[in-house]
């Protein structure tokens, strides 16, 4: 597919540039005879110039989608995927490093209150 893709793209811009040499050749006949005038053709070649333009915009436009297309389906992932899941990631950390502090605090208060090896519910003073 991709061959066929290359294949295709490459005959159309070949066509592109003979057509082009072709009508500059045949537009520049027309200005030496005389049948056109140089402000005449400018404005022809201004006007092709900007189709031109266009065109490449929608071609880049169709690469792009068909890029996104062929990699989706190798299973790459887009950057704003990819930032999704960092950030959610970034969360999870966080979460982490807050359960790991809430620990240590509680074990700290056990221990400065003398209850290390006390189950919870019971008093280690006994009256």
């Amino acid at each position: 597919m991709n061959n066929f893709l290359k294949s295709g793209f490459l005959l159309g811009l070949g066509a592109a540039v003979a057509g082009k040499e072709k009508i500059d050749e045949t537009i520049m006949k027309l200005v030496e005879k005389g049948s056109m005038t140089q402000t005449e053709a400018d404005t022809i070649f201004d006007e092709l110039f900007k189709k031109g333009e266009n065109k490449s915009e929608e071609w880049n436009d169709e690469f792009k989608k068909m890029a996104r297309s062929q990699l989706s389906e190798w299973g790459f992932v887009t950057k704003e995927e990819l930032d999704v899941v960092q950030a959610q990631l970034a969360l999870l950390k966080e979460e982490v490093s807050l359960n790991r502090k809430n620990k240590m605090n509680t074990e700290f208060d056990q221990a400065e209150n003398g209850m290390e090896n006390v189950p919870p519910g019971f008093s280690k003073d006994i009256e």
